[in-house]
């Protein structure tokens, strides 16, 4: 993911190196997810962030509002080894490959590693958001079309063997 900073005034041209570090490093610190690198650009005051893949972390189930087809379990049915895959950007979530087609995954369906979960739409490319282990799903977090943070839980697995 990237982020430019620009500003288009006179001013903004003459800003010192140092002037735009500051900048970067105040940015950087508002910024939610672990940063991997920054690279300033002086001569256009251009500023790439790129954020480090989402891990796919095991984690503690927080069930998520019921919906209007139950994607998620009773809480109580939760196991302990969960892996959840959150988010790795910003963008639209999409359960389908395409308006109409079947899901990629539904609930209870076992998955293999690499196998592909859903895709997250952001700036007009199609990031495809992969299971990293085998495993059966437990829950969707996230209804189709509906607009995700970073880091946002987007689906759970119990893991397989």
């Amino acid at each position: 993911m990237s982020t430019e900073a620009t500003t288009g005034t006179e001013e903004s041209t003459d800003m010192t190196v140092e002037e735009l570090r500051a900048h970067t490093l105040l940015l950087a610190g508002q910024l939610p997810g672990t940063l991997r690198r920054i690279t300033l650009r002086a001569g256009a005051l251009s500023v790439d962030v790129e954020w480090e893949n989402a891990p796919v972390q095991a984690a503690p189930v927080a069930q998520s509002a019921p919906t209007a087809a139950p994607a998620s379990p009773e809480p109580d049915t939760a196991p302990a080894n969960l892996v959840r895959v959150t988010a790795p950007l910003v963008g639209t979530y999409y359960q389908a490959p395409s308006p109409g087609a079947e899901p990629f995954v539904k609930v209870g369906d076992t998955v293999e590693a690499g196998q592909q979960l859903a895709v997250i739409e952001a700036m007009k490319l199609l990031n495809s958001i992969t299971a990293e282990v085998k495993g059966v799903v437990h829950a969707i977090h996230v209804q189709d079309g509906e607009v995700v943070e970073y880091a946002q839980p987007l689906v759970d697995l119990v893991p397989a063997g």
